[in-house]
């Protein structure tokens, strides 16, 4: 598990992209591990958000609530994924900071 993330985050530390894109690729990783059915990545992967979503800085934190959590929670909406099972206390906390926010 921690050599998974090592990876990861060896690979988005290579890439010269803006850290938007890099929650960008983060999600539609997680995404296609959730499509997949690779419930251990995925779970790899929305651990590795909330590890860097506690310790982030300011940017960090709203790249990981506005670009990954919001992509990753779009896609567990529609194909009704038990959101407070998979996301862990942080990030779930986010999502419903989110849900309650957007007036529906």
């Amino acid at each position: 598990m921690v050599k998974t993330l090592q990876i990861i985050l060896t690979i988005m530390k290579t890439f010269n992209e803006t850290l938007v894109q890099k929650m960008e690729r983060l999600a539609n990783l997680t995404i296609r591990s959730l499509q997949s059915g690779k419930t251990a990545c995925s779970k790899r992967c929305l651990n590795l958000a909330e590890q860097l979503l506690q310790k982030g800085n300011a940017e960090m934190k709203n790249a990981i609530t506005n670009v990954y959590l919001y992509s990753v929670s779009h896609y567990m909406e529609l194909n009704r994924y038990p959101m407070a099972k998979l996301l862990p206390v942080s990030l779930h906390k986010e999502y419903v900071k989110q849900i309650n926010t957007s007036g529906v």
